[in-house]
């Protein structure tokens, strides 16, 4: 990575947040990133081989996000891995479920990956576009994401439609109200607190609808 990718590189979530945002359990990411063992054999991690430590950056973030939308497709851990692995080599890169090319050749891809590693198919024909492309659950997940210029740079965890953000440049990558910057953790505490919802507004310079908005997505986003 160069040095201006620093940003979405650095560490930034917690086991438990970056879980929490995927929708997974952390013994999860703990095993995805860092492998485990059981007794009868020793799992390799699935996105390539890291380096312990508490806390997983932006980028390792959104590759744990796409693995996790892959799963939910019922692809076998051990597919995920052998194709992070074929799509690193392929690419030339470190990070490429959080790269630009995964959603316009991300299918070709890992149909190529297929073809040459028989098994369950990560890949779909498109039966009106006459193309292949990745699993619905994956499609769905890239189109929220932001590039800049060829890695994600932001996401929307509840759809683009939706302006609440993740952006590791901003209140520490937490889910955040798009152009505010105010977390949805700190609306959500103030309604827990008993504020009245337009004295939250009032007092974060919000509109009403933008803390009703925030609370409705509370639960999927907080961490």
């Amino acid at each position: 990575m160069s040095d201006n990718n620093g940003w979405r590189t650095s560490p930034l979530y917690t086991i438990a947040e970056s879980a929490h945002l995927a929708h997974v359990s952390p013994i999860t990411v703990r095993r995805w990133l860092y492998g485990f063992q059981t007794k009868k054999r020793d799992y390799l991690p699935i996105l390539g081989e890291q380096e312990k430590k508490p806390l997983v950056s932006f980028l390792e973030f959104v590759e744990i996000l796409v693995a996790s939308k892959f799963r939910k497709n019922h692809v076998h851990l051990n597919r995920i891995r052998n194709a992070h692995d074929f799509a690193q080599q392929e690419w030339g890169m470190k990070y490429p479920f959080a790269s630009m090319k995964l959603e316009p050749l991300g299918g070709h891809i890992l149909h190529r990956f297929d073809e040459e590693q028989p098994g369950t198919s990560l890949a779909t024909l498109d039966s009106k576009l006459q193309q292949w492309t990745l699993p619905h659950f994956v499609v769905e997940t890239l189109h929220n994401f932001v590039y800049e210029p060829d890695l994600v740079s932001r996401w929307y965890p509840i759809s683009r439609g939706v302006p609440i953000v993740v952006d590791p440049q901003v209140n520490a990558g937490l889910p955040t109200f798009e152009n505010r910057r105010v977390t949805i953790q700190t609306i959500y505490k103030r309604w827990k607190a008993d504020y009245d919802i337009s004295v939250i507004a009032t007092d974060l310079k919000l509109k009403r609808r933008e803390v009703e908005e925030a609370l409705r997505h509370a639960s999927e986003v907080l961490v």
